[in-house]
């Protein structure tokens, strides 16, 4: 239950990741789109007033060549402004007025910012692109097919290459039309989603232009960057099914491993309680025992005790990763609970052993009574397993602070490294010693005991030297 839980909060982990990732993406791209749109429209007007440019000194060009030149006046007439303001809140400078050189200069040092100069300079060039249209057209009319010919190889440079349609309408006389031109069908619906840009020629006419679809336009500039935003999506929701694909499979592991061990441990209890009674029968109640038989008896009845404490051992391990396991707490007076385990280890344990108590003898800790008792028979058992030949010697020490209470159990054995204490809490972790396999155990007696502490909210630590023995404390919060 516990598993599959996680793997449901996986699963909508990697789901709102993935909306996230595509929100995020949606906006980025909306942005790009805007502002990939904009640099298209000004990319058009630029292509408008540039192509008028041309069309103009190609006229003074034609001029000069057929000496017609002379007949231009060269002082050009301009308005005068009748006021001057020094500053305004928000600068107009679609019909600045251009009085003189002077006047020029005070509307340029207007502006404060770079935007409001660019705005200036931009209103300046139109104007005067105005003034040469009006002493130009006076002496030799616009050629607008010219215009459409620079406009269409200027849209084609800044790769536009719709359908448009031009025309040169007269302000004064409503659909007057001076000149037409499209390169596209006539029918009107394939004009619904035409786009209109307007350039002045002069103050009575000006140029208009359709396109067709300028979106397009914009979508095939980001042709490269949409097809790599998908495909670098597909690739993450690929990865994510995939990732979720594998946690689903390993959940279902999970499950075979569990059921079977839940299987086995219960099948082995029954074989090895009929050995046990087998083993118990022959050694206590059989007159024919002699003293060879009694000593194989006794070998058989501790390797039963071992292999049955394993099995005790995958089976709580087993039952505790269930959904139904519950903590029994219960207030346990320590030196009570300590006084049969110590005994049980003398009675048990073949070599010499000299266990020390240093606990207060009203010192109790809330805590499973069950569990604890397994958590310090690990430790104690491990402490006697890794004394080597010598006479064990452990001691039980209890200390009680107004944050905690602790229990230690410290030998003088072995020891362990300061690379390996990291891991000696790992399931299934045996400290290496190269090929020898003197100590018996599957690496899960510590793993117990830590599980078990965080499921106690306390703490296990662990502080040894190699060669000087080792101190294991439970760490239990008031």
């Amino acid at each position: 239950m516990k598993t599959r839980l996680r793997f449901k909060i996986i699963a909508v982990l990697i789901c709102l990741s993935l909306v996230g990732l595509l929100i995020s993406q949606g906006y980025w791209l909306k942005g790009l789109y805007v502002s990939s749109k904009k640099s298209t429209w000004d990319n058009i007007e630029e292509a408008m007033r540039m192509a008028d440019y041309m069309e103009l000194f190609l006229r003074l060009d034609s001029l000069s060549n057929n000496n017609f030149h002379s007949q231009i006046n060269p002082q050009f007439s301009f308005s005068q402004d009748t006021a001057w303001e020094k500053r305004k809140d928000s600068l107009s400078t679609d019909n600045m007025p251009i009085s003189s050189p002077n006047s020029t200069i005070q509307y340029i040092e207007a502006a404060q910012t770079l935007n409001e100069y660019l705005q200036i300079i931009g209103t300046l060039e139109r104007n005067v692109q105005m003034l040469m249209h009006q002493k130009i057209d006076t002496l030799l009319p616009v050629n607008y097919a010219q215009f459409n010919t620079l406009l269409k190889n200027g849209l084609k440079k800044q790769g536009i290459t719709v359908p448009y349609r031009l025309q040169v309408i007269r302000k004064e006389a409503k659909d007057s039309v001076l000149y037409a031109y499209t390169d596209a069908s006539e029918k009107e619906e394939s004009w619904k989603d035409a786009v209109h840009f307007t350039h002045v020629i002069e103050p009575e006419y000006y140029y208009e232009l359709e396109l067709q679809s300028p979106d397009r336009v914009v979508f095939r500039q980001m042709a490269g960057i949409l097809i790599s935003s998908f495909l670098l999506f597909m690739v993450i929701l690929v990865a994510f099914v995939y990732l979720l694909y594998t946690i689903l499979r390993l959940k279902t592991v999970e499950e075979l491993k569990t059921d079977f061990t839940n299987n086995m441990t219960h099948e082995l209890k029954t074989p090895i309680s009929i050995a046990y009674a087998a083993n118990d029968v022959l050694l206590n109640y059989s007159s024919t025992t002699n003293e060879k038989q009694k000593k194989y008896l006794d070998i058989v009845r501790e390797q039963l005790n071992h292999l049955s404490g394993l099995v005790e051992q995958i089976l709580t391990l087993s039952v505790e990763n269930r959904s139904t396991f519950r903590l029994h707490l219960e207030t346990i007076q320590v030196a009570e609970l300590l006084t049969p385990l110590i005994e049980q280890f003398k009675l048990k344990t073949d070599k010499p052993i000299d266990i020390t108590t240093e606990v207060p003898e009203h010192m109790t800790v809330t805590a499973d009574r069950t569990h604890l008792y397994n958590m310090l028979s690990n430790l104690i058992g491990n402490a006697i397993k890794y004394s080597g030949e010598k006479t064990c010697r452990i001691i039980l020490k209890g200390t009680v602070s107004s944050q905690e209470m602790a229990l230690s159990v410290t030998d003088e054995g072995i020891g362990i490294s300061e690379a390996n204490q990291k891991r000696v809490f790992d399931k299934f972790y045996r400290v290496p010693s190269g090929n020898l396999h003197d100590v018996k155990g599957f690496g899960l007696g510590l793993y117990y005991v830590s599980d078990m502490m965080s499921k106690h909210n306390g703490s296990v630590t662990v502080k040894s030297q190699l060669g000087k023995g080792s101190t294991f404390t439970l760490h239990f919060k008031n």
